[in-house]
């Protein structure tokens, strides 16, 4: 019989183009930050994203953003919220932006993270039918939600509601942040038509191995 995870096996090859505008080749980089993100990505995942590629385009900039994005997403092994937690703000926000890179790499993260690939791909549908998510989680992702949706809305008792379920001031902050960052990064995304790379789609050989016939 066919398993389910078969299908998103499909994508084969790199997108022919990753923006609208010229990315640079690697080696014509010249900030010796932005060179070293790309050799430890390449190191670290055996790739180069194409969100990263893209606004490499502006070497200053890029660096700038990774100052502040990379440590809030926690790649700098701060305390706070969680590395899951992070990524549930994270793939919820791109999906409601509809993001095409973001929401698949931030979901591919989420599973990892995880140790569930099916765990990310369904909080990237829809959060609120994901029985496993927290109550912290649940609540962080709908706050998420407003933050990038119609911030004007949140009131009193959404802070309230996160601090009864033991998060601090400083973790709330945290999370409204992280909300508030990826969607800006969801609209550069959008913006250049930056396509996820092909390695964050499809379900991982571990994951087929382990999904039963249908």
């Amino acid at each position: 019989m066919t398993t389910t995870a078969d299908a998103p096996t499909i994508a084969s090859s790199a997108p022919s183009r990753i923006s609208r505008l010229r990315v640079p080749e690697l080696d014509e980089l010249q900030t010796t930050a932005v060179r070293g993100f790309f050799a430890k990505q390449q190191r670290d995942e055996g790739l180069t994203s194409n969100w990263f590629r893209a606004l490499s385009l502006n070497e200053q900039d890029l660096e700038r953003l990774n100052g502040y994005l990379l440590p809030l997403l926690g790649a700098d092994g701060r305390g706070g919220l969680s590395a899951r937690e992070r990524e549930v703000i994270a793939t919820v926000v791109s999906g409601e932006n509809r993001c095409a890179y973001c929401h698949t790499n931030h979901a591919n993260k989420l599973g990892k993270v995880a140790g569930d690939w099916s765990f990310g791909q369904r909080v990237a549908i829809d959060h609120h039918q994901v029985a496993e998510l927290t109550d912290r989680e649940r609540a962080l992702a709908d706050i998420a939600v407003l933050v990038n949706n119609h911030p004007q809305s949140i009131r009193d008792g959404d802070i309230d509601r996160l601090r009864a379920l033991g998060l601090d001031d400083h973790q709330i902050l945290e999370g409204i942040s992280i909300a508030a960052f990826i969607g800006a990064t969801n609209r550069i995304g959008i913006a250049l038509s930056v396509p996820p790379n092909v390695e964050y789609t499809g379900v991982p050989a571990a994951d087929r191995r382990n999904t039963p016939d249908r």
